[in-house]
């Protein structure tokens, strides 16, 4: 008897919740409504259709890399002896990184180089000293020693989906951001693009060059990017909050002698906070871009300045 007690108690507390919460949600529509009844004119802002360029941006995401980031091996098996140079250090081509013990019982060798393939910088040493080295020869496969990057230039690869393969070509810029400088955009550009598309996936490798002169650019930061694949001209626009959307499709209100129509129509491209606007408007128009939701077609509005 008590737990069903408890259990109306609780259902009725809940009911009370809901319906105040409910409320909240619906006083300002239903105030929107009985001004609207009463003949009150609602306030709004607008903004003129236009026309300009607009940017067709395909947007993607990817990882940095040096442009050339190598694993460097020993030549001989044996054990590390030491390193000759500390992470971050400048290196030049043949520069020797550490020394290799390639002792046998019963005989002696002097201790082998590990010499940089490239010059550059030295990324990351991977071994403690005394750690078994293998070769790239041996069974199993080898040990790496170190990784040299050149970070005068990092790249990142991307795989392209087939829809936007035919605005892809060598040379269009990209922007890209990252984390660790999220205020800024580096610029890049496409420096190779495949000329097979991969059967299993549907999509076209490429390849974005980003110079890097100062290094702030790190193998293995996240990024995302943008590339500007081409510039339309002359087009009507609208800033994005200007839609509407309803069961999928895009309306907007336009202001006539002081009364709000609402009218469908067909959006095209999206630059940032601007979108294209292919069809239910004309260039001068005026459209509401505050205080459209909760209108209705015919109400009288007043327009507000900013």
């Amino acid at each position: 008897m008590k737990n069903s007690t408890k259990k109306i108690l609780f259902l009725l507390i809940f009911i009370l919740i809901c319906i105040f919460f409910l409320r909240l949600v619906t006083k300002p529509v239903q105030k929107h409504t009985q001004r609207q009844a009463e003949g009150e004119k609602i306030r709004v802002k607008v903004t003129t259709v236009k026309k300009g360029d607009l940017n067709l941006i395909l947007s993607y995401v990817g990882s940095i890399k040096a442009k050339d980031e190598i694993n460097v091996f020993s030549k001989v098996t044996g054990k590390l002896a030491q390193y000759s140079v500390n992470e971050g250090d400048s290196i030049a081509k043949g520069q020797i990184i550490a020394l290799v013990d390639r002792d046998e019982t019963g005989l002696k060798y002097e201790l082998a180089p590990v010499e940089s393939p490239i010059s550059g910088i030295v990324g990351r040493t991977m071994l403690d000293k005394g750690s078994n080295i293998l070769t790239t020869a041996s069974i199993t496969s080898g040990t790496p020693v170190a990784i040299i990057v050149n970070m005068e230039e990092m790249i990142v690869k991307l795989n392209i989906p087939e829809p936007d393969i035919g605005y892809i070509k060598k040379g269009l810029k990209a922007q890209i951001q990252v984390d660790a400088f999220a205020q800024e955009n580096f610029q890049g550009e496409i420096s190779k693009v495949s000329e097979v598309v991969d059967t299993q996936t549907r999509t076209l490798p490429i390849e974005i060059i980003i110079p890097n002169k100062d290094h702030r650019l790190k193998s293995g930061m996240f990024a995302r990017l943008q590339i500007i694949a081409s510039v339309l001209k002359d087009r009507l626009y609208l800033p994005q909050d200007a839609l509407i959307k309803e069961l999928g499709v895009n309306y907007l209100f336009v202001v006539e002698n002081s009364t709000a129509k609402k009218k469908k129509i067909n959006t095209g491209i999206q630059d940032s906070n601007r979108i294209e606007i292919l069809e239910g408007v004309n260039e001068g128009d005026s459209v509401i871009v505050f205080g459209q939701q909760g209108l209705k077609d015919g109400t009288s509005v007043e327009i507000v300045k900013d």
